[in-house]
């Protein structure tokens, strides 16, 4: 009791004090606001400052590259990569005449030379030597053993690659930090490179610059290049943070950064060449005497807050004596229990607005759950797992069920994969499938039934009708053209529709669901995007198939002769003895198939030839078959097998005379630009399967037939690269590609840059000779 009432003591000094903070809180904000500009002012200077810096390391480092590409392009220099000359030392001493002619104009460069791999060569302007002598004795890189040089600056590719180097305490007093620059020889060979050119920057250089910078010597300043190293520090930290790291992310900027317990003022700024310059200052260098000042004034605002406290402890005490005597009282006389509520006031709000949150959640949890209770009884239903005590009225009005009418019938929607629209296996796909068919069937449906899932890509219709009359049958059939008018207009999927019979009673139906399903069963016979009625097939009794063993020995005899004619005609004539009638039962037509499929296997085991390799993927040719979603599609799959065997057979006869290869090859180089060209349009020119034809060539020539077919558009590519007045979607349109995006993945990927990145160093490499 105590405690409640001092809670209201408490919430009335607590508002004196409030009021007392206003003005202080004001204060302080300003201050903070001061102590802010006073930081963004600093932080700015000191980016400017950086980005003086930077621009003129960037332009010292455009000075290097033109010196590396002069001495790349030097025509006495390529010699020594380009030309195998007998006489080297002639080479050599040519080489190092044409080193000396090369004008250093940076300052930054201290040295320059070059690696030849051939021969483990270093030439200098000044002389020729091996690179063990040369790195351990003559020209030593601080810090660096020749195993370490070797492996980080004379092995590989490179292209400005930059590697810090630092002496150590036992070096020389002489010895300079350096940064080595390479590049490698000759320009943009990445597989087969010759050699190395080695530029060294004075580190002394840029760290001279960067001392001009305000506050250099109360922080630490880094330079990073392109792939995050640190080339330049000022503290000797060559590793910074991976907090760090991110904190830089961005172009240029800065910002408050806290380094282990320390608060530092981070300003960081990215140069053309994709170095990024970064300064760390602590923040109590820059605020040194305004912390001063901050200390005297929060000793100041501790005083007023106190004194501000007393004053207020005092007026919450008079305010707070007739409130105490007033919940007193009430609380005696009613003795409601109160709980961790601070008054009566607020037991009477909380219980008020407790009661209306729960019947609010309630109603919205009952209303959440029914759909899925609505689902899983009509799933039930069907399945026939419903007691008749829950299809009463009552019990169906409770889940939201209304079945009025006596009759019931149900229609299956199963989702065909097709060209246009195809159903990806994964659960997202899926999903946007079972919502579009669930949507639209309900709208079609309205207030005639209700729609429910069954499978993945399967949707029944429980249609509720008064009676079984011609008139309803129409009306059924006229919605379920309707629906698969829309289905496959709007959204380009294939359905295939099956319906039961009409039947009376609500316990039928689980009878109409079994109906409807063994109607979807014909859907290999029908194929698929048909409807199938169950009382149209319910009477079927035929228990045979045709297919006489003198069919099957004259199938087996043209396939031997590699007859692919006779086959296709005589698998043309069981099928429509079979199937044309349309009174073949599913599982007739499967074993049928599967008949045909063990004759071909016989004759491709009596040839000895691998009928796994007809399909791309190696796939078992009964599953092929089991499989497939129609008769028609069967028949395909058998077809192309009996085409693959004719194939093989005619390969063996003429395979000494026949030069399919060659004919292949000169028919993509004659028709590479045409955009049409494919693997199928290829194997229909020659008669062939795709699976036969890419075989054929790949055992002939080691490389499958579309990647020649590639290696050709890109040869062609690069030499209409090189005119100038073509653009690069014109190129692509010459060598086969119909827009310029495929294009550009496709050459990307096959010569590592893209179009626009090779037209531009083969007119810098043509500009160089020129001049």
């Amino acid at each position: 009791m105590l405690l409640r009432r001092k809670s209201i003591f408490l919430t009335l000094w607590l508002s004196y004090i409030l009021i007392l903070l206003i003005p202080v809180t004001g204060t302080f904000i300003l201050y903070t606001n001061m102590e802010k500009n006073m930081v963004d002012n600093a932080n700015r200077s000191n980016l400017a400052m950086l980005e003086q810096a930077r621009q003129v390391v960037d332009n010292n480092l455009q000075e290097i590259e033109q010196l590396g590409i002069q001495i790349a392009t030097q025509p006495k220099l390529q010699t020594l990569w380009t030309i195998i000359d007998s006489d080297k030392y002639i080479q050599y001493e040519e080489a190092v005449r044409a080193l000396k002619t090369i004008r250093n104009s940076s300052p930054f460069i201290e040295d320059f030379y070059i690696y030849l791999r051939d021969g483990d060569t270093v030439i200098s302007p000044n002389l020729k030597t091996d690179a063990p002598t040369f790195f351990t004795k003559l020209y030593p890189l601080p810090g660096k053993s020749l195993e370490q040089v070797r492996t980080e600056l004379l092995t590989g590719y490179h292209y400005l690659t930059y590697l810090p180097t630092s002496s150590s305490s036992t070096a020389e007093p002489a010895t300079k930090n350096v940064i080595a620059s390479a590049i490698s020889l000759p320009l943009g060979e990445t597989s087969n490179v010759k050699g190395t050119i080695v530029m060294l920057i004075n580190e002394q250089q840029i760290l001279d610059l960067l001392k001009g910078i305000q506050w250099v010597n109360n922080g630490s300043m880094f330079i990073l290049d392109e792939k995050g190293q640190v080339i330049v520090s000022t503290s000797n930290t060559y590793k910074l943070s991976p907090s760090l790291l991110a904190e830089t992310q961005n172009s240029n900027g800065y910002e408050t950064y806290n380094a282990d317990g320390t608060t530092q003022m981070l300003s960081f700024t990215t140069g053309k060449s994709g170095w990024k310059y970064i300064s760390l200052v602590p923040k109590s260098v820059v605020l040194e005497r305004v912390n001063e000042i901050k200390t005297w004034a929060i000793y100041l605002l501790i005083l007023v807050v106190a004194a501000g406290s007393a004053a207020a402890y005092w007026m919450a005490y008079r305010s707070y004596s007739p409130i105490r005597d007033l919940v007193y009282s009430i609380n005696k006389g009613k003795n409601v229990p109160r709980g961790g509520l601070s008054n009566e006031y607020e037991f009477i709000r909380h219980s008020i607005a407790t009661s209306v949150a729960e019947s609010k959640a309630l109603e919205q949890q009952l209303a959440g759950h029914l759909p899925v209770v609505r689902a899983n009884f009509l799933t039930r239903l069907l399945k026939g797992e419903v007691d008749q005590a829950e299809l009463t009225d009552d019990a169906l009005a409770f889940i939201g069920v209304r079945l009025p009418h006596p009759f019931l019938h149900v229609i299956i929607l199963e989702v065909d994969e097709s060209r246009d629209y195809r159903i990806a296996d994964n659960d997202r796909d899926r999903a946007l499938v079972r919502f579009i068919l669930f949507n639209l069937s309900n709208e079609f449906v309205g207030n005639s039934g209700y729609v429910t899932e069954t499978d993945n890509n399967r949707l029944a219709l429980i249609l509720n009708v008064p009676d079984a009359s011609e008139e309803t049958l129409l009306v059924r059939d006229r919605l379920i053209a309707e629906l698969k008018g829309v289905i496959e207009e709007r959204f380009r999927m294939k359905i295939t529709v099956a319906t039961s019979s009409l039947r009376h009673g609500r316990s039928e139906a689980s009878r109409c669901y079994n109906e409807a399903l063994n109607a979807l069963d014909y859907r290999i016979i029908h194929g698929i995007n048909s409807v199938i009625h169950y009382d149209e097939i319910r009477f079927l009794e035929r228990a045979y198939y045709h297919y006489p063993m003198e069919m099957e020995a004259q199938i087996m005899n043209c396939l031997k002769s590699g007859e692919y004619e006779g086959v296709d005609r005589l698998l043309n004539e069981l099928y429509q003895h079979n199937m044309g009638a349309r009174d073949t039962t599913p599982e007739l037509g499967k074993l049928l198939f599967l008949n045909l499929l063990g004759t071909v296997l016989k004759v491709t085991n009596a040839l000895k030839i691998d009928e796994k390799q007809w399909h791309e993927d190696g796939s078992d040719p009964v599953k092929l078959i089991i499989n497939s979603t129609s008769a028609e599609d069967m028949l395909k799959k058998v077809k192309e097998l009996c085409l693959f065997i004719c194939n093989s057979v005619q390969e063996a006869r003429s395979e000494q005379s026949d030069r399919w290869q060659e004919r292949m090859k000169l028919y993509i180089d004659a028709h590479y630009g045409d955009h049409s060209l494919s693997l199928t349009s290829i194997a229909d020119h020659f008669g062939m399967t795709p699976q036969y034809m890419s075989g054929l060539f790949k055992k002939q020539y080691g490389i499958n037939l579309t990647d020649y077919m590639i290696e050709v558009r890109m040869k062609e590519a690069k030499r209409y690269l090189e005119i100038p007045g073509m653009t690069i979607l014109q190129v692509a349109e010459q060598v086969g590609y119909s827009t310029d995006i495929g294009f550009i993945r496709v050459f990307k990927k096959m010569e590592g840059i893209t179009p626009g990145k090779y037209r531009e160093m083969q007119l810098r490499e043509g500009n160089l000779k020129d001049s």
